[in-house]
């Protein structure tokens, strides 16, 4: 199959426009007499991002005269990822007002090496079931595969595209990250190009967390998105957002998930009534001496208030609250029920301060379901 190949030309007035209306004027041919750099350079504003990266972690000389197979990322790419990364950066709570610039350098060079391979890789090189295995400049592995796009509702009827691969590290194909070439098989002086489409963004999906690396972390923080209120009904299911010995200590992992996915098993309540949030429909289980679980809580007013624990069981159990790790709280005695559905109160008090605060309720004794606990003002 003939390939058509592109080399862009673009005039004065596409200074300022990037993106694919760019290509509307381009020239197919299929070998180009100058460097990839130099190439790159030739097309005006459409690389000037890239190109800025390439000469700031000194790959300029490698892409003049080492013979590379460069699978080459738009200037959309790169401007999609740092969008993408001020937005991690807002979401939690940061300004959202990173440049280039605010990216470390070894975050680009390392991520930017990644679309480099050693060597003439082309088309037909990577005409196998399951593609080519490649290797980046920094010994990152990659994969490469010759691929059929669908056309007009048929499957395979369209252009072939290579599929670039980052492989994240895992011999599984579910794991890896894939962007899509849009030309294939441009020969340089000194080596060989394949563009990849604009809607591909750079880094695969490694750039947010190398570059912000809070990102990686657990979120953690109020499970509905605010403080629950004190005086006011907790409910029990409603523990925060965040990892195990942050936002809760649960010794058995095996329960139930009717409504959370983490290790504090959670049912249907028989009692439930949505009070306050969904999670009021649900009950936390399969407790063990010594569990804990965490809220949020903002409370209105210091002072001493009425606990009183919705809680079921075979009895024995005790319960107290803590804030800041130090008990605010009477240890709460529990009384059987007669079944793990069947409710009703235990009664104890405890002295709050003021503001927002990171209150556990401790299962120093289990042997109990626990469904909410209501806090009330003693005047």
């Amino acid at each position: 199959m003939k390939k058509f190949l592109i080399l862009l030309a673009i005039t004065g007035g596409f200074a300022c426009n990037k993106g694919m209306e760019d290509y509307r004027h381009a020239k197919p041919v299929s070998e180009v007499a100058v460097s990839t750099y130099d190439f790159l350079r030739q097309q005006g504003a459409l690389y000037d991002t890239l190109l800025r990266i390439i000469d700031k972690v000194h790959l300029t000389e490698i892409l003049k005269n080492d013979k590379v197979t460069f699978f080459i990322p738009q200037d959309n790419s790169i401007e999609t990822a740092m969008r993408n990364v001020n937005f991690a950066r807002e979401r939690l709570g940061d300004k959202g007002n990173w440049t280039m610039d605010s990216i470390p350098l070894k975050v680009w060079d390392s991520l930017l090496r990644r679309y480099i391979i050693p060597g003439i890789v082309d088309a037909d090189s990577l005409r196998y079931a399951d593609g080519a295995d490649l290797v980046s400049l920094y010994q990152h592995e990659m994969n490469g595969k010759m691929s059929r796009t669908n056309a007009s509702g048929a499957v395979g009827g369209g252009t072939e595209v290579v599929q670039f691969s980052d492989r994240n590290d895992s011999r599984f194909i579910k794991d890896w990250s894939t962007a899509l070439t849009q030309n294939v098989d441009i020969k340089t002086k000194n080596g060989l190009m394949h563009i990849l489409e604009s809607r591909h963004v750079f880094g695969f999906t490694s750039f947010v967390g190398k570059a912000y690396p809070k990102s990686l972390e657990p979120i953690q923080g109020p499970y509905l998105g605010f403080p629950l209120e004190i005086p006011g009904i907790i409910n029990a299911a409603d523990y925060d957002e965040g990892p195990k010995e942050v936002a809760f200590h649960y010794g058995n992992p095996n329960g139930n998930h009717a409504y959370r996915s983490d290790a504090p098993g959670t049912e249907n309540c028989s009692e439930g009534d949505n009070q306050v949030s969904p999670g009021g429909g649900y009950n936390i289980g399969w407790t063990s001496d010594g569990d804990w679980v965490r809220y949020t809580v903002n409370i209105k007013e210091a002072g001493k208030y009425k606990v009183e624990l919705r809680i079921a069981g075979n009895g024995g159990g005790i319960i107290y609250l803590s804030i800041n790790d130090v008990p605010v709280s009477d240890e709460i005695p529990i009384q059987g029920t007669g079944g793990w559905q069947s409710w009703q109160g235990a009664i104890g008090t405890a002295d709050l301060p003021a503001g927002k605060q990171l209150m556990k309720v401790v299962i120093k004794r289990a042997n109990l379901n626990l469904h909410r606990i209501i806090l009330t003002k003693i005047n």
